[in-house]
């Protein structure tokens, strides 16, 4: 029979026990790892609103293109110089009755006293302007519509209620020059502020070509999802039973 093996007694000291003891109740008494936050929310697209035309215009016009000139090809272009002082008139004409703010009083003022103390030059100016239309026609008849239509169109022009508040600021500025000059060549002071007249209505086509560029973006990045919510999208492209030409409004009005 085999001896047996001897059993081997390990002591462990009291100090020993007590420093495992002491850790054993510190690990318990630890404050516990707080678990990682949640994520974030996911970020919420702001989806700006479409863009408007400016001046409360309508969301669809026809904007006159630029010539090769770089000017407009509007009524306005083309003109002989007593085309230039009629047109003049029928602006500050348009001007004394649509400005009627307090403000812009010296405006039907200083216009009443310009058609007043012009009255023989305008007289002539009209005159020389009808010649010319019944040279052009074959019948007085054919001439006096032409006429008719072309000054109904430059009165159109003149009366584009977008551009109306800075159009009666700039009669303001043409009636204040007109109020300080004691005397004046009314086709010189025609030729010399016609274009004050111009600048009001170049400067909202100009906006407006802006506003068409900023909405044509906006229906592609967030039309087809979101275009049913703004008017603007909806005027032009209509809604998916009843689609809108784009082209078939030219309308000058607000919306």
């Amino acid at each position: 029979m085999a001896a047996a093996m001897p059993i081997k007694i390990t002591r462990v000291g009291a100090r020993n026990i007590a420093v495992a003891a002491g850790v054993a109740v510190l690990a318990a008494c630890a404050t516990p790892v707080p678990p990682p936050p949640p994520p974030p929310p996911p970020v919420q697209k702001i989806i700006p609103p479409r863009p408007t035309p400016p001046g409360g215009a309508a969301y669809i016009m026809e904007i006159p293109p630029l010539g090769l000139d770089g000017l407009r090809m509007t009524v306005n272009r083309g003109l002989s110089n007593d085309e230039r002082t009629w047109h003049f008139r029928s602006a500050w004409n348009v001007a004394a009755l649509n400005c009627v703010n307090a403000e812009h009083k010296p405006v039907l003022d200083a216009y009443s006293a310009f058609i007043s103390n012009h009255s023989r030059t305008l007289s002539a100016v009209n005159s020389r302007i009808d010649a010319a239309y019944r040279k052009n026609y074959s019948s007085s008849r054919d001439a006096i519509r032409a006429r008719e239509s072309k000054m109904t169109s430059v009165y159109n022009f003149f009366t584009l209620p977008a551009a109306r508040n800075d159009f009666c600021n700039a009669a303001l500025d043409i009636a204040n020059r007109a109020l300080m000059a004691p005397k004046f060549d009314a086709n010189e002071f025609a030729a010399a502020n016609f274009s004050v007249f111009e600048v009001p209505f170049e400067n909202f086509y100009n906006a407006y070509e802006q506003y068409q560029r900023d909405s044509a973006a906006w229906d592609a990045e967030y039309g087809a999802e979101y275009g049913a919510s703004q008017p603007g999208y909806v005027a032009v492209h209509g809604t998916p039973t009843q689609p809108t030409d784009a082209g078939g409004s030219n309308s000058d009005g607000g919306s």
